[in-house]
């Protein structure tokens, strides 16, 4: 496991649950592009296992994470450089129940390429007091209530985006391995699939996560003790991080080979998977970057192209 995913799922997770009853539902569906008609190619950086891109606020240049598992971040100190307006606030509770005021702000434009994204909230958090964030040299991260707003086609290979309000601007191939989106809060994507033929629901596409995939403990545990899963390490997690600190738990965790994954249209052979009590289930980068990766919020469709190599759609 990649801990230092731990940290951002306890944020979103408990931010999320904390939306249902804040005005914050309302502000992290707004948003829009200033154009139309466009497509816009730009590179990424890989670091640390997760992905940087360059962004323009008020004509500056800032480095920021792009995470679907999470609604739009900005750092305490952006936040104060730009003198960002708060438009609406929130008690936020980690796993531990230890809880803070998280501040909401909407920021006017955000540039990525050359597409303005206007409108669109962001959270403030001190995300340069944490060693796992502060090492990065980022300045906040684009989330999901940002990228609902376009279609991202991410590739791997040549480590670029293209941003498109259109996915027949894009050259895919016939064959495609596809699975419905079904979308969430903040507009954080999830997927359905089954593990070994039992249907395990809201798998969220969390480009964010740098491990890989994360199957529930409870269900990892199930499949074990019916003979399911053969091939698998038990271990334990020690130290668990919530967003307002690390708390010296010990819990089993499990590494293990899943013989069938079943992902829209095609079956995954032989996939290595995580489970454990707090991490929760999720599809991290560490799965996605082995595919150029398309995101289409509008159909509720992701598309996986494979590498030659590991083709399994003949």
């Amino acid at each position: 496991m990649k801990i230092a995913k731990a940290l951002i799922y306890f944020t979103i997770c408990i931010l999320i649950n904390s939306c249902a009853t804040s005005k914050a539902v309302k502000y992290l569906k707004e948003g829009k592009t200033a154009e139309e008609n466009f497509k816009v190619t730009l590179p990424f950086e890989i670091k640390d296992g997760f992905i940087i891109v360059k962004v323009k606020i008020e004509n500056k240049n800032y480095n920021f994470l792009l995470d679907t598992g999470a609604p739009n971040v900005v750092s305490k100190e952006l936040a104060e450089t730009l003198n960002f307006k708060i438009i609406d606030s929130v008690q936020v509770y980690d796993v531990f129940n230890k809880s803070q005021i998280t501040k909401y702000a909407r920021i006017d434009t955000i540039e990525i390429g050359s597409i303005n994204f206007m409108g669109t909230t962001a959270v403030i958090n001190d995300i340069n007091s944490i060693p796992v964030w502060s090492s990065l040299n980022i300045d906040g991260f684009i989330g999901s209530n940002l990228m609902q707003h376009a279609i991202w086609d991410l590739d791997f290979n040549k480590n670029q985006i293209t941003i498109t309000d259109n996915e027949s601007k894009l050259s895919l191939p016939e064959k495609v391995i596809e699975n419905k989106l079904f979308i969430g809060y903040a507009g954080i994507p999830s997927i359905a699939c089954k593990i070994n033929g039992k249907k395990v629901w809201n798998f969220p596409v969390d480009l964010g996560y740098n491990g890989g995939i994360v199957i529930p403990f409870s269900e990892f545990e199930k499949q074990k003790e019916n003979g399911e899963i053969s091939d698998f390490t038990k271990s334990e997690t020690h130290g668990v991080i919530g967003i307002y600190g690390k708390q010296e738990e010990t819990k089993a965790s499990y590494t293990g080979i899943i013989k069938d994954i079943e992902f829209g249209n095609a079956i995954l052979k032989n996939e290595k998977v995580y489970a454990e009590h707090y991490l929760g289930h999720r599809i991290g980068l560490d799965f996605f970057r082995n595919y150029r990766v398309i995101l289409n919020w509008k159909n509720k469709k992701i598309k996986l192209i494979e590498n030659e190599e590991n083709s399994i759609l003949k």
